[in-house]
């Protein structure tokens, strides 16, 4: 399958490259998803566009086959700026695929085309799954999910592309893979007045300068040692200038969990630290916790497919099926939530050439020999 999908390798570049020049953000993936279903249906699969955004499910049929496998791309990119000076670089300012779904759909659209020429060899049918909005809440899977996109699926498959893994490695595990990614905004309002005479006011700002240094103890001291729990505080923003105190301070930012328990703990304890600040210094509090995706967890099964298909295209000793869990967030738990399959990791990095950018760097880039991998893996797991 490796040797198959290198001789497709410049059509993966030029396809890869024309994605990334011409990005669109969550929810506006037009023309992303027409020229990918274009693509699809000129292969002679079967597309149903539209199924939720511009999201798209594309079906490769066999005869007598009596099981489905589906395998999930997502098409939006970042409002970031590319810095990268290449050729292709993206033709839209503020716009930019530096998540690499650019790849990650070039890797699926690789593996129709594979799965094509091997279709006498093909026992399951396959749907290919183009998704919108993965990068903002609450996502597009959900959408299509309550649309129909894992009606007759029996299994299903995802990857994201990982340039911190070198080309050629590919890691995934069973259980917990990425976190729970929710958000919370705290608003103190007091009153505001001149700075010369704070006595006449009710300042938020000493209350928001504490209350960030006492979230940080949620972590330290209510979880507990070796559990992994993130509580970052991104933003505070407070006042206009030197002399006026501010009528109110604003705070935001993100945690990240593993287990339902500990998110739990952590919302009531931001909740009632937050509300603890507001009476001792006499503030309004107004506190929102907005959970976002849930954690990716892998089933054993899936794990172990996409093991064997991976370690038949990379070769077993680059495979890892023990990644350490990761702190990111993917809306591809919810596939996962309705049926069994894992989601993994390929490697996409090369230090020896630069590419070692993380993903949502404005310099993020992919050794582009990771198509022919992803595509080969992909088509796989279809063919297992």
């Amino acid at each position: 399958m490796l040797e198959q999908a290198r001789q497709i390798s410049e059509w993966l570049v030029t396809t890869r490259r024309e994605l990334h020049q011409h990005p669109e953000l969550s929810l506006q993936e037009k023309q992303t998803a027409a020229r990918c279903a274009g693509v699809l249906e000129g292969m002679g699969l079967r597309v149903r566009r539209n199924l939720w955004g511009e999201g798209f499910i594309a079906d490769l049929d066999v005869p007598g086959a009596r099981q489905r496998v589906a395998l999930r791309a997502d098409m939006d990119a970042l409002p970031i700026t590319e810095l990268n000076e290449v050729p292709w670089r993206s033709a839209h300012a503020g716009v930019a695929h530096m998540c690499g779904h650019d790849t990650h759909m070039t890797c699926a659209l690789g593996a129709a085309k594979l799965l094509l020429a091997a279709k006498d060899r093909l026992k399951r049918n396959v749907r290919f799954i183009f998704q919108p909005s993965e990068e903002t809440p609450p996502g597009g899977a959900l959408g299509l999910i309550e649309r129909g996109c894992l009606e007759g699926v029996d299994e299903v498959y995802g990857l994201h592309n990982n340039p911190q893994l070198e080309v050629g490695q590919v890691a995934t595990r069973t259980g917990a893979l990425t976190a729970a990614a929710d958000s919370f905004r705290i608003t103190l309002t007091g009153r505001g007045g001149h700075a010369s005479r704070p006595h006449e006011t009710i300042d938020p700002l000493p209350a928001a300068c504490a209350l960030v240094l006492q979230l940080q103890t949620l972590v330290s001291r209510r979880v507990a040692p070796g559990v992994p729990a993130v509580v970052s505080v991104t933003q505070l923003t407070a006042g206009t200038t030197h002399n006026i105190i501010p009528d109110a301070a604003f705070l935001q930012g993100t945690v990240r969990t593993f287990d339902e328990e500990v998110r739990k703990l952590l919302e009531d304890g931001m909740w009632a630290m937050a509300d603890a600040a507001g009476k001792a210094h006499g503030l309004k509090v107004s506190f929102n916790f907005e959970r976002g995706y849930d954690s990716i967890v892998n089933h054993a099964s899936g794990v172990a497919r996409v093991a064997r298909a991976a370690a038949a295209v990379v070769g077993e000793k680059n495979v890892n099926v023990e990644q350490p869990a990761m702190t990111w967030g993917e809306d591809f738990s919810y596939y996962l939530q309705r049926k069994p399959g894992a989601f993994f990791l390929l490697g996409s990095g090369n230090r020896a050439k630069g590419i070692c950018e993380p993903l949502h760097s404005p310099r993020m880039n992919v050794d582009e020999s990771c198509l022919s991998l992803g595509a080969a893996i992909l088509a796989q797991l279809a063919l297992d």
